[in-house]
């Protein structure tokens, strides 16, 4: 599969607005697998998967008037699958313990390819919201999530019950959820999180 840089891609867009019906059929042909494994790996559906491709390729098709001031293609057309797939994933989803398991994994993000820009704007989001956490609540959230140790370790380290670490632990997790999800960025990390 040939390999399109920036300049490309922007031309392609650029031709789109203007109505050119083959530079969409590229579009689609270049994208198309790449989008479909993202959606596969978050929703576990061939079906769904595809209904995804359709989606966000319907998009771009309905807003390809406006595709020529798009700088940044690829950057455009994740940020309109990540937004497809979190429709889903919020409607299907209101499992707390699911959402738990997102901020458990969510600093563990470390993946710098093309389809994961908004990774490091969610990880400056992340550390945002955990130097807004007391300084005790941060320390056993760092050395948790960060450094990995144990609850007895973070105990023994910080002169701490097991069970104040917990409560800790428990409380800087719903800080930053809360904080997460006042930014709209929960879901799209945890798309984020599952394609890396």
């Amino acid at each position: 599969m040939l390999v399109y840089d920036l300049y490309d891609m922007r031309e392609y867009f650029q031709r789109l607005a203007k109505g050119d019906a083959s530079a969409f059929e590229t579009i689609f042909e270049l994208y198309k697998r790449r989008v479909f494994g993202v959606a596969l790996k978050m929703l576990k559906s061939e079906t769904d998967a595809e209904e995804v491709v359709q989606d966000v390729f319907l998009s771009i098709w309905l807003a390809k008037r406006n595709l020529g001031q798009v700088n940044e293609p690829e950057a455009y057309l994740f940020t309109i699958t990540y937004n497809t797939i979190y429709s889903r994933l919020k409607k299907a989803s209101h499992n707390q313990e699911l959402l738990n398991t997102i901020i458990q994994h969510l600093t563990e993000i470390q993946n710098t390819t093309a389809e994961t820009i908004a990774a490091r704007e969610t990880g400056k989001l992340i550390n945002e919201a955990i130097q807004q956490l007391p300084p005790q609540q941060r320390t056993v959230y760092e050395l948790s999530k960060q450094e990995g140790l144990k609850y007895d370790e973070i105990a023994e380290l910080m002169h701490l019950s097991k069970n104040t670490v917990r409560n800790h632990l428990s409380e800087a997790m719903k800080t930053i959820r809360t904080f997460l999800k006042k930014t709209e960025m929960l879901f799209m990390s945890l798309v984020i999180l599952l394609i890396c």
